[in-house]
């Protein structure tokens, strides 16, 4: 004990006498470890962390798929029951719905977040009421028989006043009087992690038509499954592979074609993020491996510097173990303090991230921020960097040739410029510094090459100045006929708003993630079945959205029920259904009633309502195609307002005309339209600013690595370099002979990393869009700048060599 505090002592004086070195290593590994902490803190609670369920592992999400891709398409609620009824390796199964309701208090209306669920929710989740209880199962079994709800604690809280009195009690829902049942307790916000109230899926009435709850071919519903003891993921997929034949061949003309996808809860949760979150965490360490070479190195040139010191310690009777843990214990204080400045850097990181990470690029239960977890794996990272950046140096130290050094000394037992690229320790790390900081910058490379690619691509419609609103209608006041009445008075409202421009009203907007979806066929075509995108909207919608009718007209007051059926397409379709014919006058089948036929009145230009990474021109495309309101109405409402000026619309001018045509209705999502847009690229801006960051001070670490050496070794050879110069030698072939040799280094690092850039960008391929993960082009520009950085580096150092006076130079020696 006595030793190890003398040892500690004697660090701290011995790196309080280098202040230079002692700032450099800090900092380098503040970096390192800062970084390491603050991303291990977001990757902890996004893939390591159990998720807030009971046995939260044995949690499986079901999709319903299609076509040979098995796209997502959901489930109807024929099909959840019988996957439910005839798989053989779930214990539990539960439709699940998120979607919103409207509550009305005597404050107002306001829109709540929901789910609808079966009875078997809250005990697949392992959830208890903590007032009353959860769904009973007759309560899901009659449609519309029993008007019940369970609200979330806080719900119950800030609208219900937190009445311990509320089970038993009635709350207006879409203009619905239900039964409170029960109470959740305060840290259970349901599969969502945002949800106030739930209501069973037997009074899927309250969002949805009655009829979907036995229309086999009305599917948007995820279904929750608990698998049983000893069941893995393979089996259950297996099993519902099996249910799923059974229902094609029970119902082919709906499920033909149709599977199931199992998958995980976290799964379902982060889906391509997840490959991101696991490809930034081994970025962070590709960077903090890149700190470790920097110190490494750093250190090494200090023991270099120190041979003579260590060799008369050891010529005085210093034992060489004591001399290595010696070393060890200064590897260790320095990255003690390294640590603690790197867990300060990373509470202040993540909190700067908090503010710039993109909107729901991670699920609700991803909490950001730095806790004990986090600190923990900082403080062991710490220990075992001091330890692994402080071992090669001491054990180098320990070895020296002690009669040897003391008659040389350390200057004249190193010189020699051919050094620089010679095989060594500080050789070797500044090699794969340079080597692990191209893996990071082709990383970068790629993503900001695939954002450039995804912000070139033309959304097809003017985001820019609009304001986008939810209403919801219910269904109690509203049939068809009074829909549309409605949407007519509430456009005449909107527009009447001073600061807006133009105004309308529509089933679903761009990138709002309100899709519906259905089946077409065109009279007269090779093509049946096609799967298309429905939006319903008035007259001014594509002049509102800024999208052009480039053939035939748009829509007007006079295609309203009771007037021919009509259409507009996109020009996506048109060219793809109709490519050497006109598509105006042509008819589309869209049921199977004799009715249920519209003819295209006009074409728009192409808008990309769903992804930008969608070929809508691709044979298998699912098009668009647009409705007038007056002939076919929706309850669920997309509100555009576009600006006359540069600011957007007033909410408060948006929820005031709602109001006045009815005060019951809440306003809700209201946000700008062109932040649907910009989520589209969240990904790939997220990966490529913490990619960049990280290349860019890899990069310089490397620089620094390349700089430290070469300018160690110059340090040492100022007798060469003289003697050089004395028998002839210009001052640039000198320059020259420094900066060839700290290239040589360079290069041996840039084969190296392009060979592990090939095979690591792979883990990248996924996040990629128009750019390919081995991109010809990136590769050279990242080669091209290690090229540039290697050769400054290298001048430096070179440039003041060249400046050695030979006659001062031989008299020093």
């Amino acid at each position: 004990m006595r030793l190890a505090t003398q040892d500690f002592r004697y660090a701290v004086r011995v790196l309080r006498a280098r202040p230079a070195f002692t700032a450099a290593v800090v900092a380098t590994l503040a970096l390192g470890i800062g970084a390491s902490t603050a991303m291990f803190s977001v990757v902890d609670t996004a893939l390591l962390r159990g998720l807030p369920f009971a046995d939260p592992d044995r949690l499986v999400v079901l999709w319903g798929v299609a076509g040979p891709e098995r796209d997502i398409r959901g489930a109807s609620l024929p099909e959840a029951r019988d996957w439910g009824a005839l798989n053989r390796t779930l214990e539990r199964v539960s439709v699940y719905d998120e979607t919103s309701l409207t509550l009305r208090t005597g404050d107002g209306a306001e829109r709540v977040e929901a789910e609808m669920v079966s009875a078997a929710y809250f005990p697949l989740l392992g959830a208890r009421a903590a007032l009353g209880r959860t769904f009973r199962p007759e309560e899901d079994a009659a449609p519309d028989a029993h008007p019940v709800v369970v609200v979330g604690h806080a719900l119950w809280t800030r609208r219900l006043g937190g009445d311990a009195g509320i089970v038993g009690r009635s709350i207006v829902l879409n203009d619905r009087p239900f039964t409170v049942v029960g109470v959740m307790p305060e840290r259970f916000r349901g599969v969502s992690f945002d949800t106030e109230v739930w209501f069973p899926s037997a009074m899927v009435s309250a969002t949805n038509s009655p009829t979907v709850r036995d229309d086999r071919g009305s599917r948007w519903l995820m279904v929750v499954g608990r698998l049983k003891p000893g069941v893995a993921m393979a089996d259950a997929q297996r099993d519902l592979d099996g249910v799923a034949a059974r229902l094609a061949a029970d119902y082919p003309d709906n499920n033909t074609g149709r599977g199931v996808r199992v998958m995980s809860l976290r799964e379902n949760y982060l889906g391509s993020t997840e490959a991101l979150l696991r490809t930034l965490f081994g970025a962070v360490l590709v960077f903090l491996l890149i700190t470790c070479a920097n110190v490494t190195s750093l250190q090494l040139v200090r023991a270099a510097s120190r041979q003579r010191e260590l060799a008369v310690r050891l010529a005085l009777g210093a034992d060489r173990g004591r001399l290595v843990r010696q070393l060890l214990v200064e590897g260790v204080v320095l990255a003690a303090a390294g640590g603690v400045a790197g867990a300060l850097l990373a509470v202040w990181g993540v909190a700067a991230a908090r503010r710039w990470l993109p909107d729901g690029l991670l699920p609700p239960y991803v909490g950001i921020g730095v806790d004990g977890r986090a600190l923990a794996f900082g403080l062991g990272l710490a220990v075992g960097v001091g330890v692994l950046c402080a071992l090669v140096p001491a054990i180098m130290s320990s070895r020296q040739d002690l009669a040897e050094t003391l008659k040389e000394g350390a200057r004249s037992a190193a010189s020699s410029l051919g050094r620089i690229r010679r095989p060594g320790p500080q050789q070797l790390l500044v090699v794969a510094e340079v080597a692990l900081a191209i893996v990071l910058l082709a990383g970068a490379g790629l993503m900001m090459r695939s954002l450039e690619r995804q912000l070139a691509v033309a959304p097809g419609f003017r985001p820019d100045g609009v304001l986008a609103a939810r209403v919801s209608l219910p269904a109690q006041r509203y049939a068809p006929e009074q829909r549309a009445a409605f949407v007519e008075q509430l456009a005449e409202r909107l527009a009447g708003i001073p600061s807006v421009a133009r105004a309308t009203v529509g089933s679903d907007l761009p990138f709002s993630g309100n899709n519906n979806a259905a089946m077409l066929r065109v009279e007269g075509g090779d093509e049946e079945g096609m799967r298309y995108y429905r939006h319903i909207v008035t007259p001014s919608f594509f002049e509102t959205l800024g999208i052009p009718i480039v053939r035939g007209r748009g829509f007007t007051a006079a295609d309203r029920r009771g007037a021919p059926a009509v259409v507009i397409v996109s020009e996506a379709m048109a060219k793809r259904v109709w490519p050497s014919r006109d598509p105006i006058g042509q008819r589309v089948r869209l049921g199977p009633s004799a009715d249920a036929v519209a003819a295209v009145v006009g074409v728009a230009a192409s808008a990309r309502f769903r992804s930008l990474a969608t070929n809508l021109s691709a044979p298998g495309s699912e098009p668009d195609v647009y409705f007038p309101f007056g002939q076919r109405t929706d309850r669920d409402l997309e509100i555009a307002l576009r600006s006359r000026g540069d600011a957007l619309p007033s909410a408060a001018d948006l929820r005031a005309a709602v109001a006045a045509v009815d005060p019951l209705l809440a306003v809700y999502a209201v946000r700008p339209l062109a932040d649907g847009l910009r989520q589209q690229s969240a990904t790939a801006r997220f990966g490529s600013l913490v990619l960049g960051a990280f290349s860019a001070v890899a990069v310089l670490l490397a620089a620094v690595g390349v700089y430290g050496v070469i300018a160690f070794v110059v340090s040492l050879s100022r007798r060469e370099i003289a003697i050089r110069m004395a028998l002839g030698a210009t001052r640039g072939r000198v320059a020259t002979l420094i900066v060839r040799n700290g290239l040589t280094l360079a290069a041996a690092g840039l084969a190296l990393g392009l060979l592990a850039s090939s095979f690591a960008t792979q883990a990248l391929a996924s996040q990629l869009f128009g750019v390919r993960a081995t991109d010809p082009l990136t590769f050279s520009l990242v080669a091209g700048v290690v090229v540039l950085v290697a050769a400054l580096a290298s001048y430096l150092p070179a440039h003041r060599a060249a400046k050695v006076d030979p006659q001062l130079a031989l008299k020093a020696e």
